[in-house]
């Protein structure tokens, strides 16, 4: 019965050493991950060209951020799998942290689809300088951008309107 039981007891320590490990060393690919992903998106300059796409967050940061979170979720999943501990339980919580980071994704991008597909539009149709009317905004179109248009009223007020609106609306252009 006694080595029975500490072979049972030496299992343990053994699974408990080996979930430790798959734990750090997860851990560290999580680190080493969001250094190289940031300095790899640093060199492509992201934040360079979502700044002229309108978006002035650090893209690059929150991009590597999420990837090492990722590994950490993985890493952890193993370590719970490892210990024996995996059950629905925790891949419902999984599936639904996923999902809600969909949902969140979606709802963020829900203004800037409909203005991008806008400016593909608008470009053609409005050139800088032209004057433009449209609802009850008028002025002079000053820049048009990938998810608004710049235009100067004529008391000189400088009004960003989403692109979508354009499309949305009638609209007279006079150059």
């Amino acid at each position: 019965m006694a080595p029975e039981l500490l072979q049972e007891a030496q299992n343990y320590l053994y699974t408990i050493i080996s979930s430790v490990v798959i734990l750090l060393v997860g851990f560290g690919l999580g680190i080493l991950a969001k250094k190289f992903l940031s300095k790899v998106l640093k060199e492509v300059e992201l934040n360079k060209i979502m700044s002229k796409v309108g978006i002035t967050s650090n893209v690059e940061k929150g991009i590597s951020t999420i990837a090492s979170y990722v590994i950490y979720l993985v890493t952890v999943l193993f370590f719970l799998e490892n210990l024996g501990v995996t059950s629905y339980v925790v891949y419902l919580v999984v599936g639904g942290m996923l999902m809600l980071l969909i949902l969140t994704l979606l709802v963020g991008l829900k203004d800037v689809i409909p203005n991008f597909f806008a400016w593909t539009i608008l470009r053609r149709k409005v050139k800088e300088g032209s004057r433009i009317e449209v609802r009850e905004i008028s002025g002079r179109v000053e820049r048009v951008g990938y998810l608004e248009t710049e235009i100067k009223t004529e008391n000189g007020d400088v009004l960003y309107v989403p692109n979508s609106l354009f499309v949305k609306s009638k609209m007279w252009v006079r150059n």
